[in-house]
């Protein structure tokens, strides 16, 4: 791989960054303390989710074996300022607008992009958030994107911008035409990964312009995990007041309050890391 963000420099404040292991078990119970969920009451699923999350807090971002090359996430960094942010204002009410799919297209070509978004249930059902694929539709070469609407519209705005970054990273590095890849809930594992981890910087560049990611991370506390428990709180009023995603007791199953909450930080230590070790 190219020369990639961690060849610029180490990141500061590890403590924010990086959960060394010894903190990461009073980190996640201070979490389930403010999302209100009991111990007796973690089964197996909720395990696994939890598992996720305490990967994402342990991983300093700037060292993630999938980051992107400089070059790679600079270009998306321009796209995302030229061609999403100034004309589009975010990804959370534009997904299925048919003038940004077809502007998208008409800069990143060849294929055009098709959205497809419905409440998936079945089978996997919310495991599911979304997935792309390229195919060949009524004689047209196509970027078929799927959203599952049944999750909250700041779920589904990530997945979006998620695909997109797919369909971005495709015009840049070449695509596959049969190449498909599915989107849920286990963030951790998208740090290997360096097509993932593109997709998900365009969602954590579109979420945060610098003022907001430096206004948000200004907060001070004597401990690590109060540090990160403070700031989680801030980041979920923010996309709370964007996007009416409410983590409050009864509204949403537990596992899937902490699938979200897991999203949350992962956007966040990954937007942190462009910014402090690629000055994007």
């Amino acid at each position: 791989m190219a020369a990639s963000i961690t060849g610029r420099k180490s990141c500061p404040e590890p403590a924010l960054d990086a959960i060394e292991v010894r903190d990461s078990d009073a980190l996640i119970a201070k979490m389930l303390g403010e999302l209100q969920i009991a111990l007796p009451s973690i089964n197996k699923q909720l395990l696994i989710k939890l598992a996720d999350l305490k990967k994402v807090m342990a991983t300093d971002y700037c060292q993630a074996p999938g980051m992107p090359a400089q070059s790679l996430v600079r270009k998306l960094s321009d796209v995302v300022e030229r061609d999403i942010r100034t004309r589009f204002d975010g990804l959370a009410s534009n997904w299925n607008k048919e003038d940004l799919l077809r502007y998208l297209a008409e800069v990143f070509g060849p294929r055009e992009i098709e959205v497809r978004a419905e409440p998936y249930r079945r089978g996997s059902g919310l495991a599911l958030r979304g997935f792309f694929c390229r195919a060949e539709v009524s004689k047209k070469s196509k970027f078929l994107i799927f959203l599952n609407t049944a999750h909250p519209p700041a779920v589904v705005a990530a997945t979006f911008g998620h695909e997109l970054g797919h369909y971005i990273y495709g015009s840049m590095v070449g695509e596959t035409s049969t190449f498909n890849a599915f989107i849920e809930g286990s963030f951790s594992r998208h740090l290997s990964d360096e097509s993932e981890l593109f997709a998900d910087c365009l969602v954590a560049l579109s979420a945060y312009d610098r003022d907001t990611l430096q206004r948000i991370a200004a907060s001070e506390s004597e401990s690590r995990a109060d540090r990160w428990v403070i700031l989680m709180k801030e980041i979920h009023r923010m996309i709370d007041a964007r996007y009416h995603l409410n983590l409050s007791p009864g509204r949403l199953a537990n596992v899937s309050r902490v699938s979200y909450l897991t999203a949350m930080i992962h956007f966040f230590k990954l937007r942190r890391a462009l910014y402090q070790c690629a000055g994007l």
